[in-house]
């Protein structure tokens, strides 16, 4: 047993999940000690300005006080995987979409408002399209409108009411697809490419319907689809991220960038998670001793 900790932060819901489960039996193998923090509402979290005895930090989920712990302990010095800006980042829909539009990334049109009426605006011809809180938990939220007087069918739920809470909507250009998603995989410099049946199902113009899934499968990686996987990883500083992928006619299309995703299908996801994240540790604790601008020069390779 060496005197690494891990700090596995996860909400309960996701405690189940192969990846993250197969990662934490990785690190105990490697000889760290892994402290398991399950955020939830009962619980008060003291801020110190003394950082937790943690060497390095992952965090899996949504929580606010699980990614508010997070955030203090990037902030006192621990290495996070992923990094909380990172994780801010791809969580604003909005500021995601136009980092990918930087890079070039091919992405349905998109829009935004503070209200679903704006959409009302939007030329018919610009329909349909599908409708989103800008920070929606996975495919929570997803609205089909047909035409400008389908914004009505925007539930009251989603902001609708008189008192609306403050939050911003997507709308995105609807891809007409086949019934499946196509998910990239990111874990350091590795990608995969997995298929799986969709969950989401319109019936028609209004919320979605969810329906359960299985069969996810691996299937081959061709060199733009890992160029557009890498591609949204870096343009978005994560080190573990998921990309949703629309095929079309056209070709593939982001829908978009998660972090920390379930790797469905991806085989040994934990393990590989493990390796990364103590590659990353060893690296804060090289460019510690050194710092950054000494390691570049010893690493760069001569002219």
């Amino acid at each position: 047993m060496n005197d690494t900790v891990v700090a596995l932060i996860a909400e309960r819901r996701h405690l189940g999940n192969r990846a993250l489960a197969n990662a934490r039996s990785a690190f105990e193998l490697a000889g760290c000690r892994v402290e398991l923090v399950v955020p939830n509402g009962d619980r008060p979290f003291e801020l110190s300005a003394t950082a937790p005895s943690w060497d390095i930090a992952l965090s899996r989920g949504r929580d606010l006080a699980g990614l508010g712990l997070l955030a203090a302990a990037a902030a006192l010095g621990v290495p996070t995987v992923n990094t909380p800006r990172a994780i801010e980042l791809v969580r604003n829909k909005v500021a995601m979409h136009a980092i990918l539009q930087r890079y070039d990334v091919p992405l349905p049109r998109t829009w935004f408002a503070t209200h679903p009426d704006a959409f009302r605006r939007l030329p018919e011809d610009h329909f349909p399209i599908v409708v989103k809180p800008h920070d929606g938990d996975g495919a929570q939220g997803l609205v089909l409108l047909s035409r400008p007087d389908d914004v009505d069918l925007v539930p009251v739920s989603a902001g609708r009411s008189e008192a609306p809470k403050r939050v911003l909507y997507l709308a995105q250009q609807f891809l007409a697809l086949d019934g499946w998603d196509l998910k990239l995989y990111g874990i350091g410099r590795d990608v995969w490419a997995v298929r799986k049946p969709s969950p989401v199902v319109f019936d028609g113009p209004g919320p979605a319907r969810f329906q359960a899934t299985d069969g996810a499968e691996l299937v081959p990686l061709d060199a733009r689809l890992l160029d557009l996987g890498l591609t949204c990883g870096r343009a978005c500083g994560l080190e573990l991220w998921g990309v949703d992928v629309g095929v079309t006619r056209e070709g593939p299309y982001v829908i978009e960038v998660n972090d920390f995703p379930t790797y469905s299908a991806v085989p040994e996801a934990g393990e590989a998670i493990a390796r990364h994240t103590l590659a990353l540790l060893e690296f804060h604790r090289v460019t510690g001793d050194i710092g950054h601008d000494r390691l570049g020069r010893l690493i760069r390779a001569p002219a």
